[in-house]
């Protein structure tokens, strides 16, 4: 049945399909490529998540009329199935209402687990990449679970020890830095 077949789609290198606050109405599962999903902290854009094939974005946007909380772009050409939430409504509106009651309930999960990924993002992308060295060299040896648990305890505290030296280095070499000789002196 044609009704039954959903659009496909390529999205280019680069283009931002899907930008944070907007409303939505769909969801793509991405058949081949790459998705990214990033927020802007200032000026900065932070990543939050990439896409692969069998992947879903938008999800949400299906039951949920709330605004996008990340942007999305393509990291190469890539193919997605678009999912409108008109398709989705027709073929769950045969579900049994308690099934429906758990259905919005995940969606409510999964807006906060965004939340939670999107928080999570900001705060890696302000960790000195010295911290995380350091960390590793730290947690050496450990399996993987300890690393984990040594990382979230331990990693706030050495990314201010490392930006604390760093700062205490910058204010040791302008110390000792030659003044500027103003050129009328001469």
């Amino acid at each position: 049945m044609a009704e039954d077949v959903f659009d496909r789609n390529v999205i280019h290198a680069g283009k931002v399909f899907i930008k944070a606050g907007e409303e939505h109405a769909r969801a793509y599962m991405v058949q081949n490529g790459l998705l990214r999903a990033f927020v802007m902290d200032g000026d900065m854009k932070v990543e939050v998540a990439e896409y692969t094939p069998g992947r879903i974005i938008g999800e949400t946007c299906l039951m949920v009329d709330e605004p996008m909380s990340m942007s999305y772009e393509a990291v190469v050409d890539t193919t997605v199935i678009t999912i409108t939430r008109q398709d989705f409504q027709k073929k769950i509106s045969r579900i049994d209402k308690d099934i429906m009651t758990i259905l919005d309930h995940v969606m409510n999960k999964l807006n906060m687990q965004d939340l939670s990924a999107i928080d999570k993002a900001v705060e890696r992308s302000q960790i000195d990449d010295d911290a995380y060295k350091m960390m590793a060299a730290l947690t050496t040896g450990l399996p993987d679970e300890k690393k984990f648990v040594y990382e979230r305890e331990v990693l706030p505290h050495v990314n201010r020890m490392v930006k604390t030296i760093k700062e205490l280095k910058a204010k040791d070499k302008d110390k000792t830095a030659i003044p500027d000789i103003p050129t009328d002196a001469v």
